[in-house]
């Protein structure tokens, strides 16, 4: 019999605790309906343009919205735009991007974003111009998440802002992979990670490092040609319009 009266209790109770908190369940679903939606519209409604890199309005807007939710989530800051120092930047071209004088600007990069630096190994390799690659840096995180490491290609036609821009960018995947921000398709990653380095504060630099640079190139006294490179993911109009649509948002 004592037992039936603790079940009912606790049947009792249950039921009020529910009723009582009704509007809070509520809510809290619908937070949890909205969130996998975001989720479920950034993974599957995207069609991507890979040969123009080009996003629609639609799709930057769903990304804005999915990193607004995330940010919320881990109860993220925004700290402002992000500046380098004018002696942090002569250091890195009067060095050639050495890789001490990154290092210094991954730290920088870091500390604006308000996470540790710490275990993660930053490789510098230089290239030549001419050496054709799918990617002009890399971060790779271990199964076990002890390993950490962000590569730079420097290629000697680089410029500070395109520099900066590579790094950044890798920087960030490192911040996201961090506070478990990740989308499934690896492409859709990469649009993410770019319209979040924005939404951090950095697409000042990013602007300028997503352009497409053009350098004549000597080949002798009497012959000249031009070379043109371009890095990252979202292209120049993309940044422009991201940048803009952010700032509403934020408004």
């Amino acid at each position: 019999m004592k037992l039936y009266v603790i079940l009912a209790t606790v049947v009792i109770i249950f039921v009020y605790i529910v009723i009582s908190c009704r509007h809070y369940i509520k809510a809290y679903l619908k937070y949890l309906k909205g969130n996998l939606k975001y989720k479920k519209d950034v993974n599957n409604s995207l069609k991507v343009d890979l040969k123009t890199r080009k996003l629609s309005n639609e799709e930057v807007k769903y990304f804005i919205k999915y990193l607004a939710n995330e940010f919320e989530k881990i109860e993220y800051t925004y700290k402002g735009e992000y500046i380098v120092s004018d002696n942090l930047k002569r250091e890195l071209i009067y060095s050639k991007f050495s890789e001490r004088t990154l290092k210094k600007l991954f730290y920088s990069i870091t500390e604006h974003l308000g996470i540790t630096n710490e275990g993660v190994e930053l490789e510098v390799k230089n290239i030549s111009s001419r050496t054709q690659k799918s990617y002009a840096g890399l971060y790779h995180e271990g199964i076990n998440t002890a390993e950490k490491k962000i590569i730079l290609l420097i290629k000697p036609d680089y410029s500070f802002e395109t520099v900066l821009s590579i790094l950044i960018h890798e920087s960030m995947h490192y911040f996201l992979f961090t506070n478990g921000i990740k989308l499934e398709d690896n492409t859709k990653n990469e649009y993410l990670t770019d319209i979040a380095t924005i939404y951090l504060g950095f697409g000042k630099y990013m602007l300028e490092g997503y352009k497409t640079s053009k350098k004549i190139v000597f080949l002798d006294e009497y012959k000249r040609t031009t070379s043109s490179y371009k890095v990252g993911y979202l292209n120049y109009s993309d940044v422009k319009y991201t940048k803009k649509q952010i700032r509403r948002y934020r408004a």
